[in-house]
């Protein structure tokens, strides 16, 4: 149960650092506090970083490679820059949220602490059952480029230790050995974890407000985010592409803008049936997620850690797995939706891979749209929005704007060569 704001209100100089994981409903979280920068500020709270998430800053302390870097670590600049931001900041509190965070190894884990201010980190992770996470993971992977079935995938995340998927997936999901990384650093004192409510995601959202001392219901998420997940067909489309794509000997660096930046992002905002088949998780992989979940669940419990909200809604109840193979017999009706959608999702890939190659943005682009086409005039009503091109906080960005932000990122890169201030004790 979450207590009053003087339970969980940090004390004033703190830093809340939201680590995720991934899939945790990190993006409602980030969209709400990137969108009400000014109303946080005017209640003494600061939100760093200047877009949605800080997620090169992140990558580049952690020496992860960044599809918002064309595919490279980012320069470490990047992370100091965040550093000077945060130890400069005059509000009294600062937060800041990344799921980048979730891949650091302890090393990494250390010099985050260390940088934000031993003893001033209130680490903050989001929690969400596992078997929930298995298909949100795997359809992600599909979208930055992986070819893998959603069974063999499966089978080499639980089956397959040394598989590069199964060490990228149980490094953020093993969520009690997360912990147990960022509780040895900051202090389990200074580790707060939060389960995510299903019937309540904004539940998330007014803990974290308690936390910074908001005012209930400052955070509001962006209404026009969309980050639904695919279903079946869509990310069967994409990665059909990935093979297609990769057997051309094509790099990740175009890969990352045509696709998951482009053609997938569209992709999501389209508006699916009903009945169009979703992904669905074998019975063996819902059993096996559920024994790990118990597994995670006693050791959160015994990290003395705080916790808010149930531990045991971690674990899939029992009857999951006979949902679960009971879905895999296809309707008649989401057959037929399924086989309908087919030409929607295509013409929505290829329209997505257009808009993020840069040519819907040259003024050729629309030469002759007021001629006749063939079948005449279309009555377009309200454009479709463009999708989300990287990095993704320049959605919706005009070309005009695209330059201050090229302006804006020489300048931060002429600042991240400046020595950091002291710290003063």
């Amino acid at each position: 149960m979450i207590g009053g704001e003087g339970d969980l209100l940090l004390p004033a100089g703190s830093r809340l650092l939201h680590i995720g994981p991934h899939k945790t409903g990190t993006t409602s979280v980030q969209s709400a506090f990137h969108t009400n920068r000014a109303e946080l500020a005017a209640q003494g709270v600061r939100y760093a970083g200047t877009q949605r998430q800080p997620m090169q800053a992140a990558h580049a302390v952690t020496e992860r490679a960044s599809p918002y870097a064309d595919g490279k670590t980012p320069p470490i600049g990047r992370w100091l820059a965040l550093v000077r931001e945060v130890r400069g900041a005059r509000e009294g509190r600062v937060v800041i949220s990344s799921e980048g965070f979730a891949d650091a190894d302890d090393a990494a884990v250390r010099r985050v602490i260390g940088d934000l201010g031993v003893g001033q980190v209130h680490v903050a992770v989001t929690l969400r059952p596992l078997v929930e996470l298995l298909s949100s993971q795997w359809q992600q992977q599909v979208q930055s480029g992986m070819t893998m079935a959603y069974e063999d995938w499966l089978e080499a995340v639980f089956h397959d230790p040394s598989n590069r998927v199964s060490q990228a997936f149980w490094h953020r999901h093993r969520h009690d050995e997360l912990i147990r990384r960022w509780a040895s650093e900051a202090g389990p004192a200074n580790l707060t974890a939060i389960v995510v409510d299903g019937a309540d995601r904004d539940r998330v959202l007014r803990v974290l407000e308690s936390m910074v001392g908001l005012r209930a219901g400052t955070l509001v998420p962006e209404p026009e985010l969309s980050n639904r997940s695919l279903t079946l067909a869509e990310v069967e489309t994409i990665r059909a592409f990935n093979a297609a794509f990769r057997a051309e000997g094509l790099g990740t660096q175009l890969h990352a803008k045509v696709m998951r930046f482009g053609a997938a992002e569209l992709m999501k905002r389209r508006v699916a049936d009903r009945d169009e088949p979703r992904i669905q998780t074998p019975s063996w992989a819902v059993d096996r997620a559920a024994e790990v979940g118990r597994e995670i669940v006693e050791g959160i419990r015994s990290s003395g850690v705080r916790v808010i909200g149930d531990l045991a809604s971690l674990v899939a109840p029992s009857a999951t797995a006979a949902a679960a193979d009971g879905a895999r017999a296809m309707s008649h009706a989401a057959r037929r939706a399924a086989e309908d959608a087919w030409p929607t999702i295509g013409a929505t890939a290829a329209l997505g891979i257009v808009l993020a190659s840069g040519l819907a943005r040259d003024a050729a682009s629309v030469a002759g749209v007021e001629e006749a086409w063939p079948d005449g005039p279309l009555d377009r009503g309200t454009p479709p929005p463009r999708p989300r091109v990287e990095p993704l906080e320049l959605a919706r960005v005009s070309t005009p704007l695209l330059g201050l932000v090229l302006v804006r990122r020489l300048l931060g890169a002429a600042v991240s060569r400046l020595p950091l201030p002291r710290r003063t004790a």
